[in-house]
């Protein structure tokens, strides 16, 4: 055993952050919002380009399947959201992953929510 004489070095908090690993949690959080912001945001760019492209009448079944896409992704980021939490829990590893996939996830859940409603406001706005 080694005997604690209450001596620390100055930088002994950040050696020992250094020491531990990073939070599997956090890694797998922020990697979900990476891929899960960039389909969400190619979704409704595509959707948008079809809908200035002329009548989108006619791309209602592309429409369905790019709804289903961002759907399925938003849930990911939600399961993100919920392993940054995790992440940001543990004591024994790093969090910095996780704070960062938690913010990540938590904007994009809160954006994607924020532009249906702005484009719910304005469609029926102009009606």
């Amino acid at each position: 055993m080694t005997e604690d004489n209450a001596i620390h070095d100055a930088g002994e908090p950040r050696q020992r952050a250094a020491r531990m690993p990073q939070s599997g949690h956090g890694i797998a959080s922020f990697v979900i919002a990476l891929v899960s912001g960039l389909v969400v945001l190619a979704g409704i760019a595509f959707s948008a380009l079809m809908v200035a492209s002329g009548d989108p009448e006619q791309h209602l079944p592309v429409f369905g399947v790019i709804g289903l896409v961002i759907c399925a992704f938003l849930v990911l980021s939600l399961v993100g959201l919920v392993l940054g939490f995790i992440a940001l829990r543990r004591q024994d590893r790093r969090r910095t992953f996780g704070a960062i996939g938690l913010g990540l996830n938590a904007l994009i859940l809160i954006g994607t929510a924020g532009l249906a409603l702005v484009g719910t406001f304005f469609s029926h706005s102009n009606s």
